[in-house]
């Protein structure tokens, strides 16, 4: 077998990128256009490791990691990941490219690892395992078929929308906002809520200016971005995300006000965007939720969401040599 070489990943290597992704997982495809995006964005303070792996002249697999600033993570996690082209999987291949970033991740100062695949990925699974990987959590992932649940959505969303304006809350998209401060009030809702996303790693607050750049990824429109308002407050939002060039049609986020909840505000939101999802002429969106999140759970189900195969997050302590 001939041996493989590493190269560091620019920005002129997104789209290449993009495509041995694709070729790892194609059942997940990932976008040309958001991978440049986010390469060309970091988030503030954050350290990044790209690189194409190569055997024959030909790119196989991208391998990276990812962590925020140290001083922010009480256990110094990153992420490790490989994406090998499924062509070339071995245990063997697949073992040596996490073995080769996790040496660069702990020479970085990493002292715990972690990783993601999915549940129907037995090479990956079983490699984690040999590697000494723990499961920590699970990602459930469900479909939704709007072409057969399409006009029981719209009929769901415009009575939703009717008993959300009889206690006094109006559901706009935020382009039809008009908010002058629609951005930070956003933000300071998402502020309110992420961290009641079910984690074991900590979450790391998100600055205003990197929540301002993500506002602005391609595959989110603020014409298809659902705020609920309460006055002029928000306290509640939901949005698909629309890949510009390939891929699945996710939803991004949706949360509610700890103030408003139980009031099914955050089913109605989210009913907006699955009907105006409808009418674009959407077959089918996808959405995942950690095994621990009980509401949101209820609330795919509630909405027929079928389950698919969904994630699992390994983690792996090690010895930081950069410490």
């Amino acid at each position: 077998m001939s041996s493989v070489t590493y190269k560091p990943a620019t920005l002129n290597d997104a789209e290449l990128a993009s495509d041995v992704m694709t070729a790892a997982y194609p059942s997940l495809p990932q976008d040309p256009v958001l991978i440049r995006y986010h390469w060309e964005n970091p988030r503030l303070g954050y350290a990044y490791m790209r690189f194409l792996a190569y055997r024959d002249g030909r790119a196989i697999a991208f391998v990276g990691s990812v962590h925020a600033p140290w001083e922010k993570l009480p256990d110094r996690n990153c992420e490790v990941e490989v994406w090998l082209d499924k062509a070339e999987h071995t245990g063997e291949m697949l073992e040596s490219m996490y073995r080769w970033i996790e040496a660069k991740a702990v020479a970085g100062g990493a002292k715990l690892l972690f990783s993601y695949c999915g549940e129907d990925e037995p090479d990956l699974l079983a490699v984690h395992e040999a590697l000494g990987y723990e499961r920590a959590r699970a990602d459930k992932v469900w479909e939704l078929n709007l072409t057969s649940r399409g006009a029981d959505l719209v009929k769901e969303a415009s009575e939703a929308r009717g008993r959300m304006e009889s206690q006094g809350i109006r559901m706009l998209t935020v382009d039809a906002w008009g908010d002058p401060r629609a951005t930070h009030k956003l933000f300071d809702l998402n502020m309110r809520t992420v961290q009641d996303v079910p984690h074991t790693l900590a979450i790391v607050p998100e600055q205003y200016e990197d929540f301002e750049t993500r506002l602005r990824t391609p595959d989110r429109r603020l014409d298809r971005y659902w705020v609920a308002l309460d006055g002029e407050r928000a306290v509640a939002l939901s949005y698909l995300r629309f890949p510009p060039v390939r891929g699945k049609i996710w939803t991004g986020f949706t949360c509610t006000d700890p103030e408003y909840r139980g009031r099914g505000i955050a089913r109605a939101v989210k009913l907006q965007g699955l009907a105006q999802a409808v009418e674009l002429g959407v077959r089918e969106v996808f959405t995942d939720n950690d095994a621990e999140n009980a509401p949101m759970l209820h609330i795919n189900e509630t909405l027929g969401y079928v389950r698919r195969p969904g994630f699992v997050e390994h983690h792996k302590r090690v010895e930081s040599k950069g410490a």
